[in-house]
């Protein structure tokens, strides 16, 4: 009896961290490509923005099982953004609209996104205009977080 309660508490461990997976997935790919698409807007994604993404990422607990998976949709955003900015836009918009009704997902990336932009030490006119945009999509106001527009 004892290897049967085990062997179910185990299962029910590892369905519990997919379930978190799933859950918080649509939060990992609207961090990282709001981040990408911020960092993209100058018309180049530096090295220094990316990282603060993956450090972003790798800090943030409700993120960190997604392990390669995150290196992975990093790639992915990247590669949609340099083949063609318009396509890149639109998925990552995608991304963004999963979470917009989850406020506490929505303020959650809009934060991180914020700090990608503010990564090389100044917020450029460009990323400023994606950043309003975002912000506007979640119902935020940048003047809230201490980023006058």
């Amino acid at each position: 009896m004892f290897g049967m309660k085990k062997l179910f508490g185990k299962q029910v461990g590892n369905a519990q961290a997919e379930m978190k997976k799933v859950v918080n997935r649509d939060l990992m790919q609207a961090i990282v490509g709001g981040g990408l698409l911020v960092a993209a807007a100058d018309g180049e994604i530096e090295a220094s923005e990316v990282s603060k993404l993956d450090e972003l990422i790798c800090s943030n607990p409700n993120l960190t099982h997604f392990g390669s998976e995150i290196t992975e949709t990093i790639n992915r955003f990247t590669g949609q953004l340099n083949a063609n900015f318009q396509v890149g836009r639109l998925a990552i918009k995608r991304e963004l609209a999963d979470i917009k009704n989850v406020p506490a997902d929505a303020e959650e990336a809009f934060v991180n996104i914020l700090a990608v932009a503010q990564a090389d030490g100044e917020i450029e006119a460009a990323e400023m205009v994606v950043l309003k945009e975002i912000g506007m999509h979640f119902g935020l106001r940048l003047a809230d977080y201490g980023i006058e527009a």
